[in-house]
């Protein structure tokens, strides 16, 4: 047996939080209790590994895999008695999926339950037939990589003590043995917390203690009998039902809240108590308010290794979604943008684009100048173009980091597939990049290397779809994550579309896909974007959502003749093009007074300005201070 295990060290230290009820959640999320469960680690892993992330959002530090009635006897009921093998390792398989996708220092407890038949002379099970059922599924288990087993919701001490031989004939894993006491405080079998305690720890179990049938209140007097046995070395554990199930049409209902758990968690840790957790009834919610008690109550314990970081932030993130959760609450901003937005502030964005080049100290002075300008975010562009250009997220960290202004990176399927559409914008996000302007990209043979192929797996559509699944906690496939992302996703609108109808459909459908403002292409025509917001309001109704209109400041007659014949998406109206030829080498100052007198007729109808300088930065320092008063003014 070992001594020196990780997790009887990390249980010397202080208690440990054990997960709920899994039965309880599989039937709350339609699965009846007809169904073999530990059949859905084959069937329906992604449901399995959800619930194990939602106990690991709550705060488990253990969790069970869903092995429970993963025994050749309890499998023959369902026709599977030739997949224990199968199905115990991947509920094992799924456990340690979901430990990597949280990042969290979290034990893998393989789960052992009753054979479903009781041993002769009584039933048909004979004592060396059940040992041979134990050792099979635990070979299965460790196999897997699990770090400890759990036998639980035994009742007969000779069941039990099959189980445990046959554990301790092929592992010297810490394992956990919990029986099934009545409100008599004693086993089916006949014993009391005395004999049990001295026979399971005879039998090589490391931690010992009661589970199932009894609610807290019941458990604890029989808690607290065991905990008169527990030493340095033998460990008392508790999972109590919650309550008794109280029939409702054609449902059980478990009635012991959450709060009523927080405060027995008390209590049993006051006795002893060192690994606690629920059973049938218990949810999400009781592992919680039990995890803030252990909090309370233990707030030193805290893993050895570096991980500190990563369970802080994911603690902050469970605090923000179950606030955001209250009833009546609003969603809160994720990011400076979204809360100016949100405030009503009017917001302006300056366009740059990353250098060429591993140099990027000029790239930085022009950040810097924006900033001082009073820009409220940086546009970083993505290969616009199609031409090659540094990585707009490594970019956009390089003027976060140095700077200290917000950035929005503009996000292309073009150059990625699915894969690395998902692992670059989660890249992003763990860099503290979170606004992202979503784009379809132009076309590679437009650009430097016009020999390339587009990828385009999805459209800027799909790709607003992918970032709103990860804001809810979901891959790609909508299968479940550890954590959701805080993404304020863009979207992008050209009002001088040639088919205006299908640039409105592709709006809507961007807004109903999870897009949260908009940013425009260059706009130079003031009636022309009205049209375009009147046609959406006469179509889908007003705009749900911020939108910041694209400002390009001209600076020459010919600028604007090649813009308005050779760039896809720019229309720009003969009058324009008219005083900026009319203008000659006074280009750039009228085409700054046509941005002006242009503004000065959308900014009623916006939330912000998107600035493209198209590298004349010099330009930010006169529109700034110009817009800054007039929507000030207003």
């Amino acid at each position: 047996m070992q001594r020196h295990n990780p997790f009887l060290e990390r249980l010397r230290n202080g208690p440990l939080l054990c997960d709920g009820g899994m039965g309880t959640e599989l039937y709350a999320r339609g699965i009846s209790y007809e169904r073999c469960f530990e059949h859905l680690n084959i069937t329906d892993p992604e449901l399995i590994k959800s619930i194990h992330l939602d106990y690991v959002a709550a705060g488990a530090q253990i969790i069970e895999t869903n092995t429970f009635g993963a025994n050749r006897y309890r499998l023959a009921e369902h026709g599977l008695e030739n997949r224990v093998v199968e199905i115990n390792r991947a509920g094992a398989k799924i456990a340690r999926e979901v430990r990597e996708l949280s990042e969290q220092p979290i034990f893998l407890a393989g789960d052992i339950g009753p054979l479903g038949s009781p041993l002769a002379p009584i039933g048909t099970i004979q004592p060396a037939d059940a040992r041979a059922a134990f050792v099979e599924q635990t070979e299965a288990l460790l196999q897997s990589g699990v770090d400890l087993l759990i036998i639980e919701t035994m009742s007969d001490l000779a069941e039990m003590r099959e189980a445990l031989m046959a554990v301790r004939s092929v592992t010297d894993l810490p394992v956990v043995a919990l029986m099934t006491f009545g409100e008599d405080g004693t086993i089916v079998s006949g014993e009391d917390a005395h004999t049990v305690a001295t026979t399971l720890r005879d039998l090589g179990a490391n931690i010992f203690g009661v589970n199932c049938a009894l609610g807290p209140a019941s458990m604890f007097d029989v808690a607290k009998s065991m905990c008169g046995y527990s030493t340095d070395d033998f460990f008392v554990a508790v999972q109590p039902n919650a309550g008794l199930p109280r029939r409702v049409g054609n449902r059980f209902i478990y009635v012991a809240t959450p709060e009523y758990f927080a405060e027995y968690t008390r209590r049993f840790l006051g006795i002893g108590v060192r690994m606690i957790g629920g059973c049938c009834g218990t949810t999400p919610r009781h592992i919680a308010a039990m995890h803030e008690v252990l909090n309370e109550l233990a707030p030193t314990i805290a893993p050895e290794d570096d991980t500190q970081s990563s369970t802080t932030t994911l603690e902050a993130l469970r605090e923000r979604m179950q606030e955001n959760a209250a009833q009546g609450q609003e969603e809160q901003p994720v990011t400076q943008l979204a809360a100016r937005l949100q405030e009503g502030r009017f917001v302006i964005s300056v366009e740059m684009s990353p250098p060429r080049s591993v140099k990027f100290t000029r790239f930085l002075q022009n950040a810097t100048f924006i900033c001082e300008n009073g820009a409220d975010t940086i546009n970083i562009t993505d290969n616009a173009m199609a031409r090659v250009r540094m990585n707009n997220v490594a970019a956009a960290r390089l003027i976060q980091q140095n700077v200290g202004i917000e950035t929005i990176v503009h996000f292309t399927p073009r150059d990625r597939n699915l894969m690395a559409v998902q692992s670059d914008v989660i890249g992003a996000h763990a860099t503290d990049i979170r606004n992202i302007l979503a784009v379809t990209g132009d076309p590679p043979s437009h650009g430097d290397f016009p020999n390339s192929t587009g990828i385009w797996d999805v459209d800027s559509i799909g790709l607003i779809s992918i970032l709103n699944n990860l804001n809810k906690g979901l891959d790609g496939n909508r299968r479940k994550l550890a954590a959701s992302s805080s993404f304020f996703i863009g979207c992008a609108a050209n009002p001088a579309a040639t088919d205006l109808d299908l640039e409105l459909e592709r709006l809507q459908r961007k807004i109903a896909g999870g897009a949260q403002y908009i940013m425009t292409q260059p706009v130079f025509d003031a009636g022309a974007f009205l049209h375009f917001i009147n046609r959406y309001k006469d179509q889908y109704g007003e705009i749900p959502i911020p939108l910041l209109v694209g400002l390009q400041p001209l600076h020459s007659y010919q600028q604007a003749e090649k813009f308005h014949n050779e760039v896809p998406g720019i229309v720009i109206p003969e009058e324009v093009r008219h005083r900026l030829r009319q203008a000659g080498d006074a280009g750039g100052a009228v085409g700054i007074e046509i941005i002006k007198e242009l503004f000065d007729k959308l900014y009623p109808l916006v939330q912000g300005a998107y600035i493209m300088p198209l590298d004349r930065f010099e330009l930010v320092g006169e529109l700034i201070p110009y817009i800054r008063q007039q929507t000030t003014k207003a």
